[in-house]
C-alpha cells in the first residue's frame, strides 16, 4: 500500500533523505526512528503529499502522491508533531468539520465522530474549546483527526508528546488495535514505546535509510563473552570466526579481561567456535551469556557503524 522508491531530499547543501526505499504492503506498525535531524518528518511530510521530494516516487495505495495527489491522500491520515488544530472550535466542531473534509458519508458521520472521541478519550472534553485544552488533550484531538475517514494509513509524528504516563498507555492500547486494520508508521524517540507496539522497524541515518527490519522476527543474537586474555591478543581473531557478524568491546577494567558483545546470526555455533578457539589457545572464558536483544541495541549498532542491513 505505501511505496517509497529512491526518495531524496536536500535543503540547499544539506541532504535530508538520499535514495530511501522501502515497501509495507500488508497491516502493520511500522516504528520510525532516527536522531534529531536524521530525517524523520521529511520522509512523513513527504509520503503525506506535504511536501515534494527533489526526486524518487511515493505511491498509496497504486496512486502516485504527487500526480495524483487526490486519490492518494484520502488513504492518508496524518498526525504532524504539532498538529494544525482550530484552536477557536469546540473538540466536537472541529472533528466534525475534518469528518467533512474526508466526505465521509452523511449518515455515517455522527456513529464515526463518537468513535473517534471514544479512541482519542475526548468524550468528556468534546464540548470545550480547544484553545482552553492542555497540550496532552490537543495531542489527543491531533490523533484523532488523523483518524477521521478511516484512513488505511495512518502517519503519526512523535504523538506522545505531551502525554502523561496514564495517557501513554492509552496510546498503546489504540495502536495495537488500529495496527489490525491499517498501516500505521510511528515516528517516535521513545525506543521502549517502538518496541512494544510495532511489527517492523526503520532506522534514518543522516538521511539514509540504515534498518529495515522486523523486530519481533529477527534471526540475529547477542552474547556477552568474557575472556582472560589481553584484548590486543585476540581481539583480531575473534572477529574473523566464521559465525561473528560483529562486535564491540565492553568495560575495559582489568586489561588481562576482554569483554566483547559478539553480535550473530548463527547463536547455536558461536559458543562452540568460542570454547574451541579458547581450548586450543590456553584461554578461560570466565563467563558466556546469550544477550537479550533489544531494540536499543539495534538502534545504537545502526548508529555506530552508519549502516546496518
Amino acid at each position: 500500500m505505501i511505496h517509497v522508491s529512491e526518495v531524496s531530499k536536500a535543503y540547499g547543501k544539506h541532504i535530508a533523505l538520499k535514495d530511501v526505499s522501502f515497501c509495507i504492503d500488508e497491516f502493520q506498525a511500522v516504528g520510525l526512528l532516527g536522531e534529531n535531524g536524521a530525517g524523520k518528518t521529511t520522509l512523513l511530510d513527504i509520503i503525506s503529499g506535504c511536501l515534494l521530494a527533489d526526486s524518487g516516487s511515493v505511491t498509496i495505495d497504486g496512486f502516485d502522491i504527487v500526480s495524483n495527489a487526490e486519490s492518494a491522500k484520502h488513504s492518508i491520515g496524518y498526525l504532524p508533531e504539532k498538529p494544525p488544530l482550530y484552536t477557536e472550535m469546540t473538540v466536537f466542531e472541529y472533528l466534525k468539520f475534518c469528518i467533512e473534509l474526508k466526505r465521509v458519508v452523511k449518515k455515517d458521520r455522527n456513529r464515526h465522530l463518537d468513535d473517534l472521541l471514544e479512541t482519542a478519550n475526548l468524550t468528556q472534553v468534546k464540548n470545550r474549546k480547544i484553545a482552553n485544552l492542555s497540550h496532552g488533550f490537543r495531542q489527543r484531538v491531533g490523533f484523532a483527526q488523523a483518524l477521521c475517514g478511516n484512513p488505511k494509513i495512518i502517519l503519526l509524528d512523535e504523538p506522545t508528546n505531551g502525554l502523561d504516563p496514564s495517557q501513554v498507555i492509552e496510546f498503546r492500547r489504540a495502536i495495537k488495535t488500529l495496527s489490525k486494520k491499517h498501516i500505521l508508521i510511528l515516528s517516535s524517540h521513545i525506543l521502549s514505546l517502538i518496541q512494544s507496539v510495532c511489527d517492523r522497524v526503520l532506522i534514518l541515518h543522516s538521511g539514509v535509510l540504515t534498518v529495515d527490519r522486523l523486530i519481533k522476527e529477527s534471526n540475529s543474537s547477542s552474547f556477552f563473552v568474557s575472556l582472560y586474555a589481553p584484548q590486543a591478543q585476540i581481539l583480531s581473531k575473534i572477529r574473523h570466526m566464521p559465525s561473528v557478524k560483529r562486535l564491540k568491546t565492553a568495560d575495559k577494567g582489568n586489561p588481562n579481561i576482554t569483554n566483547l558483545i559478539i553480535e550473530t546470526d548463527d547463536k547455536d555455533s558461536l559458543p562452540k567456535e568460542l570454547f574451541s578457539f579458547s581450548t586450543g589457545n590456553g584461554i578461560a572464558i570466565l563467563r558466556l551469556q546469550e544477550c537479550e536483544n533489544t531494540l536499543e541495541e539495534l538502534y545504537q549498532s545502526s548508529i555506530d557503524e552508519g549502516t546496518l542491513s
